[in-house]
């Protein structure tokens, strides 16, 4: 930590850290329209300009350093961020008490009036294009667009779908998916980022038009015409008055939209997010600071919850007579599940009954669930379906290390030089987990093997693809370890002290040779060659698995060998490297020494 000067105040400040931040957790206010947290400097805006050190400069691009001195007030700084914004308001139309987006947290609408902004010196100049509703899940206003790029650095860096881009040299600059193609007809795979990200309303859920507001969902021509009234006003009483107008309409809207915290159940990474409903309509979902996923969905988490509402989704319990169902009242069908679990448990015993839960359940009705098995019923036959595709994982890490579960946070996984995905379509089935190699594969120069029996996104992104044969993943991952021993390229420190039976594992090995593996997997010995020596210099590694290993007969073997080879290259036990995943991928990236022996 270091000491800086801000506006006259001494702040304690972490050294090469981003100015921003630092001016930020001071609780400094300053204007920051490009600039996001997860998302970096983006230095489109110019709206955080201040003066260090009698120089002025962007505060999201610059570093702290020990005893810096920060103005925030000075002239100029004030007039650059004022001509700054300015020619942003010339990209859009500001009409906040008739726009969806007028919820206390839009960019543009909060820095107007941080900015004490009366009148435009710009006036706001239309773009030539039409608004882009070919997504089925959310739309692009190019009129509001303000070029920040906050939208394409998300898709580029975050998300890494790298679809969205700005071509700066067009007469009217514009976001563009695939060079110009319409949303509906790009490679873009709705995760959302970019609308989460939009500081305006420019990119907006379609689940939000016409519905959030106490007036949107008027006519357009009626609201064009109030939207041309208030501009005609606004020369003689200036946005200020405007703005209040716009945040008393803001304020009611808090009465009526309600904003509930939940967990994501579709898959197990744990993404969590706020859900905005009016009555029983939801309006959107939006990602916060989640621990697992920060501000990324993907489309399942973001848009796919339709379901909530459809016509199909059954609102009354069904029993079935004469092999034919007929609606019932909750209350009969409940009485006639007492009756018959009585009867059951009457006739046969309790262990006659056996509950099983979803894993699409939260984990308080799991709990219930259990609860009602065994201290109502009296039986422990209650399980979940996860079992179905996680025991094999969990198996094969209690044989080898005594412990069934992750090793530690998902965001650790940026910190491996290596990581090896085995029998796992990551990108489609846990999109949030592959935005993080994805990241570091892209931007910090991490290598990716890819073993899978499909050609999918991350096997072509992958240094490496394996293209095995079915079930032969095993094979190829005992031999690359007995290759590693062999060459004496195994971390024999950590093996030592902290792994039992390591001569009864090696000799285990022996039919394992790169000439088996390579006939029996279809890969070449060069290639084995090639992946054992990855593993064995990359000085943190971490490895993904999922259900094309765990669903099939040797899923369990297949995990114990991925785990062995993570204790023969000393993977295991690394405080500076903790990764995890959600349960149902058995992602590993190990802390725990495995073999225990006494210390």
């Amino acid at each position: 930590m270091t000491r800086i000067s801000i506006d006259g105040s001494e702040f304690e400040a972490l050294a090469g850290s981003l100015l921003i931040d630092a001016i930020n957790h001071a609780g400094v206010h300053l204007p920051q329209v490009c600039y996001h947290p997860q998302l970096g400097p983006i230095q489109t805006c110019d709206t955080c300009i201040v003066e260090v050190n009698g120089e002025l400069v962007r505060a999201c691009a610059s570093s702290v350093a020990s005893g810096m001195k920060v103005s925030t007030t000075v002239p100029g700084a004030e007039a650059a961020r004022s001509e700054a914004f300015d020619r942003i308001l010339r990209n859009h139309e500001l009409y906040c008490t008739v726009c969806d987006n007028n919820n206390g947290n839009c960019t543009v609408h909060n820095t107007t009036k941080l900015l004490g902004v009366e009148h435009q010196h710009y006036p706001f100049q239309p773009k030539p294009y039409e608004v882009d509703n070919s997504n089925p899940f959310y739309r692009y206003d190019p009129d509001q667009c303000i070029l920040c790029g906050r939208c394409v650095e998300a898709c580029q860096d975050l998300q890494v779908n790298e679809t969205l881009s700005i071509r700066w040299e067009d007469p009217h600059p514009r976001v563009l998916w695939d060079g110009g193609a319409p949303i509906g007809e790009s490679s873009c795979v709705s995760c959302g980022h970019c609308v989460t990200v939009c500081p305006c309303n420019a990119l907006m859920e379609k689940s939000m038009l016409g519905r959030a507001g106490f007036m949107t969902g008027l006519s357009k021509p009626v609201l064009d015409g109030m939207i041309d009234v208030v501009k005609g006003l606004e020369a003689q009483t200036g946005y200020p008055a405007i703005m209040k107008v716009s945040e008393v309409e803001s304020a009611m809207r808090d009465t009526r939209v309600r904003r509930t915290k939940t967990v994501c159940t579709y898959c197990g990474v744990g993404c969590s997010f706020d859900v905005w409903t009016k009555d029983r309509h939801i309006l959107k979902v939006e990602p916060a600071e989640g621990p697992a996923n920060g501000v990324s969905t993907c489309i399942k988490g973001k848009f796919a919850w339709d379901f909530v509402n459809s016509p199909d989704r059954l609102t009354k319990p069904l029993i079935r007579e004469g092999g034919r169902f007929r609606e019932a009242e909750w209350d009969e069908a409940l009485d006639l599940v007492a009756r018959r679990f009585t009867e059951i448990k009457g006739l046969h015993g309790a262990d006659a009954l056996a509950f099983i839960a979803s894993s699409k359940c939260t984990n308080e009705e799991a709990y219930l669930m259990q609860k009602l098995a065994r201290g109502v019923v009296g039986t422990n036959n209650v399980d979940n379906c996860s079992r179905y595709c996680q025991s094999p994982a969990t198996a094969g890490l209690f044989r080898t290390v005594g412990y069934g579960g992750d090793s530690g946070s998902i965001t650790d996984i940026a910190h491996a030089d290596l990581v090896v995905i085995v029998g796992s379509n990551t990108a489609e089935s846990h999109p949030v987990l592959a935005t993080r190699v994805k990241r570091a594969h892209k931007l910090h120069g991490q290598k990716l093997i890819v073993a899978d029996l499909r050609e999918h996104e991350m096997a072509r992104r992958a240094d490496v693809f394996l293209h095995t044969r079915p079930s032969t993943d095993l094979v190829w991952l005992s031999a690359v370890t007995r290759y590693i021993l062999d060459e004496g390229l195994a971390h024999t420190a950590f093996l030592s002290q902290w792994v039992n039976n390591l001569e009864e594992y090696r000799k285990s090995l022996e039919p394992f040779t790169l000439e088996f593996a390579a006939e029996t997997c279809g890969i070449s010995v060069d290639t084995l060659k090639q992946v054992a020596g990855m593993i064995a210099r990359a000085e943190r590694m971490c490895i993904l698995w999922a259900m094309g290993v765990t669903q099939h007969s040797n899923g369990s073997d297949t995990s114990t060998a991925i785990s062995n080879l993570l204790l023969i290259t000393g993977n295991y036990m690394r405080p500076d490297l903790r990764c995890s995943g959600s349960p149902d991928t058995a992602f590993h990236r190990p802390r725990i020494a495995g073999k225990w022996q006494s210390p």
